[in-house]
């Protein structure tokens, strides 16, 4: 009896021990089964450009399931690499230090704990032009107004828009390719304000900078261009030389008028010294500053 009891408990032993791993097997295969199950990343789709500037650009995408992060990389043509740009916890990344009016390659993946998705289709974007910078009136006559601007790198046009006060809105005059534009048919001695801003065309798209803006007097019907009982011009140069503490040797002057605001004359003074422009009104008569700017000229 007991040679038997003997024999069962080897038999309920190996019986055991053939249960137990088996059910290891099982917990072990299961736990391999859910670890490769982990779906992998999609690629992020319905990449665009949500606002733009002129060096920054502002870019979005549908989520994708799993994410924890997103990489934004950029296509450097210097060096021919993609660069990570921007890692972003959510949909949609703010890239800063462009180029102005430039193109751009982007492409962005997801990212998680334990593995990294597949890249979106490449997407191109582009930035803004600059802002019109030193627009100023050239020359006025009684019914014309010369407008000029300074030059926008890598800028295609520039639009020029006068204000319709009796309308409240602003009408295009002309999209043009130089950096200067008259306008005729005006009142004499009537204030007029006119704004210009620059325009890219790329990606098959019109991209503009921000709008520039003057207002200008044209010439008086009764105005005389003649300084006799005036300050006079060379007088006029000198004190605005004096105030801006440059020389006459260095100056470059652009603009000498003599005009009339509010029934005074004013001489209307421009030019340029090294790196600064200088703009100067000055009573003709007493030879007061009335007006007095300097800019930097090369900010555009």
């Amino acid at each position: 009896m007991k040679k038997i009891w003997n024999e069962n408990r080897t038999k309920f032993a190996a019986a055991a021990l053939v249960l137990t791993l088996t059910a290891c097997l099982i917990f072990t295969s299961v736990g391999f089964a859910s670890a490769d199950s982990a779906s992998p990343l999609t690629a992020p789709t319905g990449l665009r450009t949500v606002d733009r500037d002129d060096d920054e650009l502002t870019v979005a995408w549908n989520s994708v399931s799993g994410a924890d992060e997103y990489e934004v990389y950029r296509y450097e043509s210097a060096s021919g690499a993609w660069i990570l740009a921007e890692e972003s916890d959510d949909n949609h990344a703010e890239l800063d230090d462009l180029l102005s009016a430039a193109t751009y390659k982007l492409k962005v993946r997801a990212v998680s704990d334990d593995q990294k998705g597949e890249f979106s289709k490449v997407f191109t974007t582009s930035t803004a032009p600059k802002e019109v910078n030193n627009l100023r009136a050239s020359s006025k006559t009684k019914t014309s107004v010369t407008l000029n601007w300074n030059k926008v790198k890598r800028a295609d046009k520039y639009q020029v828009y006068k204000y319709n006060s009796n309308t409240g809105r602003w009408k295009r005059l002309i999209t043009t390719s130089k950096t200067s534009y008259k306008v005729t048919g005006l009142s004499s001695g009537t204030y007029y304000k006119f704004k210009v801003r620059a325009v890219t065309e790329a990606l098959g798209y019109k991209y503009y900078g921000d709008f520039e803006d003057i207002k200008v007097k044209t010439k008086s019907a009764s105005g005389s261009s003649a300084d006799s009982g005036n300050t006079g011009l060379a007088k006029a140069k000198k004190i605005a030389l004096d105030r801006a503490g440059v020389s006459a040797s260095n100056a470059h002057f652009v603009k000498t008028e003599l005009d009339y605001d509010d029934g005074v004359r004013i001489y209307e003074i421009e030019f340029y010294a090294g790196d600064y422009e200088y703009e100067f009104e000055i009573n003709a008569r007493t030879g007061a500053i009335y007006d007095y700017d300097k800019d930097y000229r090369w900010d555009d």
